[in-house]
């Protein structure tokens, strides 16, 4: 099983929030060093955000993905918020291992299906999910977990990243059941967006031997010093 740190990228840093009894603090370092530090720890492939993206419409930080994998060659990266064609292609040519794309993939039938066969292997897909529905933001339909999944299998989707939203709407905390679950029930690998808090709740996965899930996003936890990456990595390495 992977484990897989986040990396926010705003303004060419990898940026991320660290969360205090006396106030939030944003954390801003060299991307490189943030890498490196994850590489040390035994990480295999990073979790890529865009933050300047969300807002610009394009991908703005790919020319920092690109430094770190002429140097890291063999480390994979998963960039999420993959909107269209052309942001796939930015991002390959930055040295990207897979494009994670979300609110497209549900509300343009046959794209994903398209993007498949012209980018085969590079195509992921991300889904949020409460109570087995799918719901994408501002749409009031819903669609069955379950199904849609197995329907994003037959185009071709290299796997799904699922993030299990409970009552409560926050997803810090053991909450990876969905995704365990989802994972028994197609054939493409299962990646858990969040959902792991701590040490206590891997070892939790490790002994119910979980271990269809192909790995775990973690972003929080690492950066608030919850969970020691290194100690994580050992704990699930042969799951």
């Amino acid at each position: 099983m992977l484990l897989i740190p986040v990396m926010e990228l705003k303004s060419g840093r990898s940026v991320y929030t660290q969360h205090q009894e006396e106030g939030d603090t944003l954390i801003s370092e060299d991307p490189m060093e943030a890498v490196e530090h994850w590489i040390n720890a035994g990480a295999k492939r990073i979790h890529v955000v865009d933050v300047d993206a969300i807002r610009a419409g394009q991908p703005v930080n790919a020319h920092k993905i690109a430094e770190i994998h002429r140097r890291y060659p063999d480390l994979e990266f998963q960039v999420s918020g993959i909107r269209k064609e052309d942001d796939i292609l930015i991002w390959l040519d930055a040295g990207a291992k897979y494009l994670v794309m979300n609110s497209r993939a549900i509300c343009e039938p046959g794209f994903i299906g398209e993007m498949c066969m012209q980018y085969a292997g590079f195509i992921m897909v991300a889904l949020d999910s409460h109570c087995g529905q799918v719901r994408f933001k501002g749409h009031q339909t819903s669609h069955d977990l379950v199904r849609l999944a197995k329907e994003f299998d037959n185009e071709g989707v290299q796997a799904i990243l699922l993030t299990d939203i409970p009552n409560s709407g926050h997803v810090n905390g053991c909450n990876i059941s969905a995704s365990c679950e989802l994972a028994s029930q197609i054939d493409i690998p299962v990646i858990a967006n969040g959902g792991i808090s701590s040490l206590a709740d891997l070892k939790a996965l490790k002994k119910a031997s979980e271990h269809r899930l192909a790995g775990i996003v973690i972003g929080r936890p690492l950066h608030d010093q919850q969970l020691d990456f290194k100690k994580a990595q050992s704990c699930v390495v042969n799951l």
